[in-house]
């Protein structure tokens, strides 16, 4: 009877995350979040947001740095502003090195998202599987992205664009992206770097009282050759944003 209960538990838990769509389904379910994707910046708002970073940095031999950094990030005309408020509780200084203290990860709020399912970065995107996140379906997609399009690590003395993959995970009735897992690949002997990922989560935000699908949380992890860096970021207060705002454009940066 055991063996009968442990079967139909198999037939169950395959129809519910399982490999069921077929492959015109798996091909429809990619072109709606391709679509989803491709808008996602155009539907959103001009908007601010705080952004609370701690920061770990590990050098060899053992030294450790912890910092706690607090960050204005702000998204207008489909491009992120960022400027650093708080070092360790303290008020940073407007100009200069405070704000080099900036997390380094880049393209939260849409450009990742284009480089995966823009067909004209020339990224490979699959379906996956299908699984439950918060007790809703959701459809899985491997993806990667070739270096032409990739990641941008930065070094000492030099910046190198490197090839990245991984895992998008969509809601299966909206398509909304609710998390992106990434992983550099291909990282050229003699760099600094030994690996690089990150990882992004969105969640429902109100904005001017509309709710949209925005950047929750990210975890960045950097292996370099002299140590390793983490940075685990939190998002919170988006609000509208303010053409009268102090801030300032950064460039891409890592």
């Amino acid at each position: 009877m055991s063996q009968v209960i442990f079967c139909a538990f198999i037939l169950v838990a395959g129809s519910a995350f399982g490999q069921s769509l077929n492959p015109a389904q798996q091909t429809a379910a990619i072109q709606a979040v391709r679509e989803y994707a491709l808008t996602y910046t155009k539907a959103l708002p001009n908007y601010t947001c705080t952004q609370i970073t701690r920061e770990e940095i590990v050098q060899y031999p053992p030294a450790i740095e912890s910092n706690l950094i607090e960050e204005q990030l702000s998204f207008t005309g489909d491009r992120e502003i960022r400027k650093v408020t708080k070092i360790n509780g303290r008020k940073a200084s407007p100009n200069g090195r405070d704000q080099l203290m900036g997390t380094p990860s880049r393209g939260e709020f849409g450009n990742l998202l284009e480089n995966i399912f823009d067909p004209r970065s020339g990224a490979d995107v699959r379906f996956d599987r299908v699984t439950t996140r918060s007790r809703r379906r959701v459809y899985v997609f491997a993806f990667t992205v070739p270096q032409s399009s990739g990641y941008v690590l930065t070094e000492t003395k030099r910046r190198i664009r490197v090839p990245f993959k991984g895992f998008v995970y969509a809601d299966a009735e909206t398509n909304a992206v609710l998390r992106i897992e990434m992983q550099c690949a291909n990282i050229p002997a003699g760099s600094e770097y030994y690996s690089a990922s990150v990882t992004l989560d969105y969640k429902p935000a109100t904005i001017a009282g509309r709710t949209f699908i925005l950047p929750a949380h990210s975890a960045a992890h950097y292996y370099m050759v002299g140590g390793r860096e983490t940075n685990d970021s939190d998002y919170k207060a988006y609000r509208r944003f303010s053409a009268d705002e102090a801030v300032t454009f950064e460039g891409q940066a890592r």
